[in-house]
């Protein structure tokens, strides 16, 4: 079982990888209208790895963020992508493969959490529907 600070680590890494991965992707050239949908989905992801940092110090926890090996990772291999191809279509592809991951990974954890706090319960919930979502608004630059 996870328990309630290893389910905040995980959201908070979660949606920091998120905010690296729009960030090596917004390098590219893409189009004002899906620029927009991807600033907006950083900020979401920005405002629930504030929230998961909050819940982790309340708790008296360290916040630990992702490895620097894996955001260097994440950032040669966003580069990669889009030597091969930097168009719109290609980028919410790539986002779209992000968030899928992210949903699949959070439904895992929701699952072996011990839900302990309803709050971390909520947050957990939040962050899938986010992942979700964001799936929904990249499908329309396929």
């Amino acid at each position: 079982m996870i328990n309630d600070a290893e389910m905040l680590t995980y959201i908070l890494q979660s949606a920091e990888m998120g905010c690296q991965g729009i960030k090596h992707v917004r390098e590219g050239k893409c189009s004002r209208a899906l620029d927009t949908v991807l600033c907006n989905q950083m900020a979401r992801y920005g405002k629930i790895y504030s929230t998961a940092g909050s819940m982790l110090k309340n708790l008296g926890e360290d916040i630990h963020r992702i490895s620097p090996l894996a955001r260097k990772m994440a950032q040669l291999s966003a580069a990669r992508d889009l030597r091969r191809d930097p168009s719109g279509s290609h980028i919410a592809e790539m986002m779209i493969k992000g968030n899928t991951m992210g949903v699949n990974k959070m439904a895992q954890h929701l699952r072996d959490y011990d839900r302990t706090d309803p709050n971390v319960t909520l947050l957990a919930k939040k962050m899938l529907d986010v992942e979700q979502a964001h799936i929904g608004e990249l499908r329309s630059f396929l």
